[in-house]
C-alpha cells in the first residue's frame, strides 16, 4: 500500500443548502466522517438488501423503541414489507398493545423523585411516563383474550399473531403484521407484562381433559424460525438495539447446523443501530466481523454498523429509503400448517 492509495478520497464537506430531504441528507453523509458515514453506509446497505428478491428480511427490536416514539416507523416497516419476520422483545409489543387501547406514554423528565412516581402509580422510561394502572388493564385484558383459546402449548408467532387480529388500531405493529401475514417472535416473551398477563391465566385456568394447560412453546418458536431460515435463499438482518432479538436472529446459521442442515449460511445483509460497545464482550455490542467467526454472518456480507440512539438512527435510515422509493413494495407469504412452514411464496 502506498500513501497515494490512503488519499484519494477528500472528505467533502455538508453543504446543508443543496439539501432536500433525508435521502440527500445521507447521501450526503457518504463522504463525512465518522457516525454520519456509517449512517449513509447503513442506507446503502438496507436498499441493496430490500432490493434483493432472494433475500428474507428479519427485524430485531430491543430498548424502549415504542415509548420512543417509534411505533409507526416499525409499523410503517411492517406495513410496506421492508421486513419479513419481526423478533421483538415483549416489552416493545405490550407498548404496542397499550397504546392500541387508546393509551398513551406521556412526555416527562428524567429528573424527578421516583418515589412520588410510585406513589402516584406512574412508571417512568427515562424521560418518558406511563400510567401503571393502565398496564394492570392491559395485563387482564390480554389474559381473557388468551382465554378464549384453546388450553394447549401455541408458539409466540402463533399467539401473537391472534393478539395481533384482536387490534383495530391501524398504528398498530401487531395489527399490521397480522395484516400482512409477517411474523412475529419473542423468545422472551415471559419477561414482559404479555408474560405476566399469560401467567395470571395459567394459575387462574385448569387444564383441560388431556391435562394441558395454556403455554408459550419457546422451543416450538426455535424450529419455527429455523424453517423460515432454511426455506430463504439469502438473509439479510437488520438490528435497532441488541439484546436476545439480535442473538435470536443471529444464530440460526448455528441452530441449522444442530438439527443436522449442513452448509446453511449466515446472513448475507445485516444492518445495526446500536449504543453498546464491543469491548464489553455483550451481545448487544458484538460487531458483525465477530458475528463472522460463528458463521452467522457470511464471509462477504454487506453490513453497516452504526453508534447512534435507535430514536435518532432508525427514522433518518428508513425515512431515506422510503423518500427515495416511494413506491416501493415487496412481500414475503408465509404459508403455516400448525408448526409447519409450507411454502414462502414471492
Amino acid at each position: 500500500m502506498e500513501k497515494k492509495d490512503l488519499l484519494k478520497h477528500p472528505i467533502q464537506h455538508l453543504d446543508l443548502y443543496s439539501i432536500d430531504g433525508l435521502d440527500q441528507l445521507l447521501r450526503g453523509f457518504e463522504a463525512t466522517s465518522f457516525q454520519s458515514r456509517n449512517l449513509a453506509k447503513s442506507r446503502i446497505v438496507l436498499e441493496n438488501m430490500q432490493k434483493d428478491e432472494t433475500a428474507t428480511i428479519f427485524l430485531g427490536i430491543a430498548g424502549a423503541i415504542v415509548p420512543g416514539g417509534l411505533r409507526r416507523v416499525i409499523r410503517d416497516m411492517v406495513k410496506n414489507h421492508l421486513v419479513d419476520v419481526l423478533v421483538s422483545t415483549g416489552a416493545n409489543l405490550t407498548h404496542d398493545f397499550i397504546e392500541s387501547m387508546g393509551f398513551h406514554h406521556y412526555i416527562g423528565s428524567a429528573h424527578i423523585d421516583d418515589a412520588t412516581l410510585e406513589d402516584l402509580k406512574v412508571d417512568r422510561i427515562y424521560d418518558t411516563y406511563v400510567d401503571n394502572q393502565e398496564f394492570g388493564t392491559v395485563e387482564l385484558f390480554i389474559s381473557k383474550l388468551a382465554s378464549e383459546l384453546e388450553p394447549r402449548a401455541h408458539s409466540s408467532r402463533e399467539f401473537l399473531a391472534y393478539l395481533g387480529s384482536k387490534i383495530q388500531d391501524p398504528n398498530s405493529i401487531l395489527r399490521a403484521a397480522y395484516e400482512e401475514g409477517v411474523p412475529v417472535f419473542c423468545p422472551a416473551l415471559c419477561d414482559s407484562a404479555i408474560g405476566i398477563s399469560l401467567t395470571h391465566l395459567y394459575a387462574q385456568k385448569g387444564s383441560n381433559s388431556q391435562g394441558q394447560r395454556f403455554c408459550i412453546d419457546q422451543i416450538r418458536d426455535n424450529y419455527e424460525i429455523a424453517q423460515i431460515k432454511l426455506k430463504s435463499e439469502t438473509t439479510g438482518a437488520i438490528y435497532v438495539g441488541g439484546g436476545v432479538p439480535k442473538n435470536y436472529i443471529q444464530q440460526l446459521e448455528p441452530l441449522l447446523d444442530t438439527m443436522g442442515y449442513r452448509g446453511i449460511d449466515g446472513h448475507k445483509y445485516a444492518v445495526q443501530i446500536t449504543t453498546d460497545d464491543p469491548k464489553w464482550g455483550g451481545l448487544s455490542g458484538c460487531t458483525f466481523e465477530e458475528a463472522q467467526s460463528w458463521g452467522k454472518i457470511t464471509k462477504d456480507a454487506q453490513m453497516a454498523t452504526v453508534y447512534i440512539d435507535s430514536t435518532i438512527g432508525l427514522p433518518l435510515v428508513v425515512g431515506a429509503f422510503i423518500q427515495s422509493n416511494k413506491d416501493f413494495y415487496r412481500e414475503r407469504n408465509f404459508s403455516w400448517v400448525e408448526d409447519q412452514l409450507e411454502r414462502i411464496e414471492r
